[in-house]
């Protein structure tokens, strides 16, 4: 089981009988069961048959479309979306106190996340830089209590965030990789457009994990409401950037799977040609199958579905 990926300028999938033939430029490179797919992700220059979206769609196979930078521009997701829930989250969407304490109870974790990743690092890092970190993080938490508004709590996050990026040239090969500061869109460096194209997969992650909890993804806590995006993916998103994401970035980084020549720079912007872009989905499905003993033996995408649930549990509280 796993994901297909169709990204390659030329490739196609077509259907066959119960398989799928995946081509590029007129060539089989490929034939898959169509029921040993658990999703399939769509590329700009790549194409996939009706007849195969069609099958797809009637399995609850979800498809997504992304652009060059992983961006998610539209995608058929088998929602069960839950009237009870809907009206649950608008209920508390409507209570500022219950909204803060949801919003407060992610940034806490997000933060704490920070904190573990930095501190995976102190014993193969002699860094003073890492252990100030640490340590302002850790006061952060203990502050937010007493927080009584959200842009007060949107301010820690992005302090916290400031903090927790100014460490990370200290978690790199510094001769190898150069790191300035996060930089999102565009992204200025190598860093900064692998951790842009993970968190774009993770919003992948994410809304396949809310569509199956029967939450709304419209309807978000922290993030503002304001029907530009669906504000709970990136309310969630939060709790997995670290231990999902930066974790597996540093890991392709530090050993070495990525080479700065699977990179295109501009003056302008820097992102993953399409040699990056094949090693960087082929390392992560082998990540995100990957068992780990700190998450109770499960792997990561199990991880996210299951901390999703809770979430969604918790609403009813």
């Amino acid at each position: 089981m796993g994901v297909l990926y169709l990204l390659s300028a030329g490739s196609c999938a077509r259907k066959a009988g119960p398989r799928i033939v995946v081509e590029k430029n007129s060539e089989i490179v490929g034939r898959l069961p169509i029921r040993s797919i658990d999703g399939v992700v769509v590329g700009r220059n790549a194409q996939i048959s009706t007849q195969t979206i069609f099958e797809l769609i009637e399995l609850h196979v979800p498809i997504f479309y992304i652009d060059g930078y992983g961006k998610i521009v539209g995608h058929f997701v088998n929602e069960k979306l839950s009237t009870t829930r809907l009206f649950r989250q608008l209920e508390i969407f409507r209570d500022p106190d219950r909204q803060l304490a949801l919003s407060r109870e992610i940034i806490a974790e997000k933060i704490s996340n920070q904190r573990d990743l930095l501190k995976r690092y102190e014993k193969t890092v002699d860094a003073e830089k890492l252990e100030l970190a640490t340590k302002k993080l850790k006061q952060t938490v203990a502050k937010l209590s007493s927080f009584e508004t959200l842009d007060e709590l949107r301010g820690a996050e992005g302090l916290t965030s400031k903090i927790y990026f100014a460490t990370f040239s200290e978690l790199l090969d510094q001769n190898r990789w150069k790191w300035k500061e996060r930089s999102q869109h565009p992204a200025r460096d190598p860093v900064n457009a692998l951790l842009n194209y993970g968190y774009a997969f993770l919003e992948r992650e994410v809304r396949i994990a809310v569509a199956l909890s029967g939450m709304d993804a419209r309807i978000g806590f922290f993030h503002s409401n304001n029907g530009r995006k669906d504000s709970l993916i990136f309310d969630l998103m939060e709790l997995f950037r670290q231990p999902v994401i930066d974790r597996f970035v540093l890991s392709l980084l530090n050993k070495k799977m990525i080479q700065p020549e699977n990179f295109s720079s501009t003056p302008e912007e820097c992102r993953l040609n399409e040699d990056g872009r094949i090693i960087f989905c082929t390392r992560y499905e082998e990540y995100m199958a990957k068992i780990y003993r700190e998450y109770g033996d499960k792997n990561s995408r199990d991880l996210i579905v299951e901390r999703v649930k809770k979430f969604s549990a918790c609403l009813n509280r």
